[in-house]
């Protein structure tokens, strides 16, 4: 049985598991987030979609307002404007309206005690009462009602009113001015039956009855269409009533003629509703408009493209599904630049299919796409982070900090080809060592050495150097590679420095310890070296490779020889400027190399500045 592939399986099947949990997860957070976003994004498009590519009405309406001016000019209040109310409608329907609708409760009472005193012979009751019995044969009539939340009912009008207007079988004469907000405050849904905010559930609405009069008639559900039509320019009552008592009645009928009318206040302070678009020009700017204009508004959707159609919330959620399969998309890159991609395409889509009357909300997919796309990538961030942070705590011993540096940020990988590089090569060597370890025990070499490598590889690093490695108690390192530097052959020479002080302070402790002090040889020299990965596919390192480095460490060699604990060549000495401390030793041979003038260093006699020495430094064991 062939159980090879088992796990790798397994562990493959539970990650597109989990990877499916996530993504159903995100889909139905997305589908409760969602409607906020859509709602705004809604507004926008309509507006969008009204100044960019605005859409004509066959059939408007006519819109009559009750203003200040109004008001301002007659005696009674609004809600005694019995006579007026007659006139206008009078007026609309001798000129030819096929409906008016008011935005106006009628009053409960007959105010029969009421008395004008300038027209004391004025009947305020029988004077509208006349008016809607004068205009019930030639024009329909339809009036508003709203709901007596107190009592639990619509509010009751005047008996002799509401006998009158029974009269009228097709359409109903009282109608629901009631509007459904979203929580938001802002009308956007025709309030259709099945929304519990009309208390008794009926379809008959106020624009839905002027509608009907108009011969379209129908189980309106959806969203009031606001972006057809141009913005309303109200026709004063004022004006009216002026031009019915000139006898402009032509003028009147080119107004009135085959139109729905529809007749309420458009004060600044009195009924507003917010609106998800300006529909009033005389407010341009403002969403919190009259309310008769919500209305207006409903009218003209019915009678031209009608509501528009929110798709259904199955197909929302299959979109907000697929937009989650984003999780499972690896290049982060490609993943956000597709996202981003989309997200214009669903918007642009949705704008253009709203102008054919659908609104396919895009909230929830744009939502769990990006949820997902940017998880995702958050999480394959922070797993990142950790392999990174693991791959550190793991070979930070193994490769000096600047390589582990350019391996994290990806400068560094084994495929990549050697380069050839100005470096200064640095071998160290503890001076009869091999001997001193024959007396100690294998836990005490180990012991002695960490504790040395350890305060000397921090010298290295502290100048900028990378250690190559480790060759029993020796050490290779190397200047400028993988990270450049002003100077390597300065940094050299000072790590060296701080090499011996480091190992005098050792000393010390191994003397209070009982044991016999350390010396050390380091051999520095500058040239040309290929920095690179060496090694199998299976196993390679980070390392230097050329004659510089041969040189290197033949120099090293003949610390002991000359005396100096610090042996460079003549390229390291000329690349620093040839200071007075570097003692010239003259030319010598090499094993396997020509002749190389070398220098000697002791940096207890003599640093950066100081004068120079005789050459019989002493001589360290």
């Amino acid at each position: 049985m062939d159980l090879s592939g088992g796990g790798g399986r397994g562990r493959r099947n539970t990650g597109m598991a989990l990877g499916l949990l996530a993504a159903t997860a995100l889909a139905a957070l997305s589908m409760l987030a969602a409607p906020v976003f859509d709602a705004r994004l809604l507004d926008a498009q309509f507006e969008f979609n009204r100044q960019y590519f605005p859409q004509p009405v066959a059939n408007d309406v006519v819109l009559v307002g009750i203003d200040e001016a109004f008001l301002d000019t007659v005696d009674e209040p609004l809600s005694l404007s019995h006579r007026y109310l007659a006139e206008f409608l009078g007026a609309a329907s001798d000129a030819g309206a096929t409906v008016i609708g008011l935005d106006l409760v009628l009053p409960e009472k007959r105010f029969d005690t009421l008395v004008s005193v300038r027209n004391p012979e004025l009947d305020f009751h029988r004077t509208l009462l006349t008016g809607l019995l004068r205009t019930l044969p030639k024009t329909k009539l339809v009036l508003a009602k709203v709901w007596d939340f107190q009592r639990g009912h619509y509010r009751d009008i005047q008996i002799d009113y509401a006998a009158v207007l029974a009269s009228q079988q097709e359409p109903q004469a009282l109608a629901s001015a009631l509007f459904c907000s979203d929580d938001d405050t802002r009308v956007r849904r025709y309030p259709d039956p099945g929304w519990n905010c009309l208390p008794d559930r009926s379809p008959h609405t106020l624009s839905s009855e002027i509608a009907a009069a108009m011969g379209v008639r129908s189980e309106w559900r959806g969203l009031i269409n606001y972006q057809i039509g141009a913005e309303f320019h109200y026709l004063p009552l004022g004006e009216v009533l002026q031009l019915a008592r000139d006898g402009n009645t032509e003028r009147l009928r080119s107004i009135f003629d085959k139109r729905a009318v529809l007749l309420g206040t458009v004060q600044d302070d009195t009924d507003l509703v917010n609106l998800p678009v300006a529909l009033a020009g005389w407010r341009p700017g403002v969403k919190r408009q009259p309310g008769v204009l919500a209305h207006a508004q409903a009218v003209r959707s019915m009678l031209n493209q009608g509501m528009v159609q929110p798709v259904s919330p199955g197909l929302q959620g299959l979109m907000a599904l697929l937009g989650a399969l984003f999780w499972f998309h690896p290049a982060v890159a490609r993943k956000l630049l597709l996202a981003a991609m989309l997200s214009v395409a669903l918007l642009a889509g949705s704008a253009l299919w709203l102008q054919s009357g659908w609104w396919a909300a895009p909230g929830a997919a744009l939502l769990a796409m990006w949820a997902a796309a940017l998880s995702r990538s958050a999480w394959q961030a922070w797993r990142n982070f950790r392999e990174k942070q693991r791959l550190r705590r793991s070979f930070s011993g193994y490769v000096s900090p600047h390589v582990m540096q350019q391996i994290m940020s990806g400068d560094l990988d084994a495929g990549r080809r050697g380069v050839k590089t100005e470096v200064c090569v640095l071998f160290s060597d503890i001076r009869n060592f091999t001997a001193m370890s024959e007396r100690m025990e294998a836990e005490q070499v180990v012991s002695l050495l960490n504790r040395y490598f350890a305060r000397i590889t921090a010298m290295v690093h502290r100048h900028g150097g990378t250690v190559d490695k480790f060759i029993g108690d020796g050490m290779m390192a190397f200047f400028g590679a993988p990270n450049p530097l002003p100077s390597p052959e300065k940094a050299g020479l000072e790590a060296a420095r701080d090499m011996l002080a480091e190992l005098a302070e050792l000393n010390r402790e191994l003397e209070q310890e009982g044991w016999p002090p350390l010396a050390m040889g380091i051999g520095l020299h500058s040239g040309p070296a290929v920095i690179g990965y060496i090694g199998s596919s299976d196993r390679h390192e980070y390392t230097a490779i050329g004659d510089t480095v041969n040189v290197a460490s033949r120099l090293e060699g003949m610390c002991k020889q000359f005396g100096y604990p610090v042996i460079c060549s003549d390229a390291v000495a000329q690349r620093v400027g040839l200071p007075d401390f570097l003692l010239p030793q003259g030319e010598h041979p090499l094993k396997g190399h020509s002749a190389v003038a070398i220098y000697g260093w002791n940096p207890e006699l003599g640093d950066y500045g100081a004068a120079r020495h005789a050459t019989d430094a002493p001589v360290q064991e």
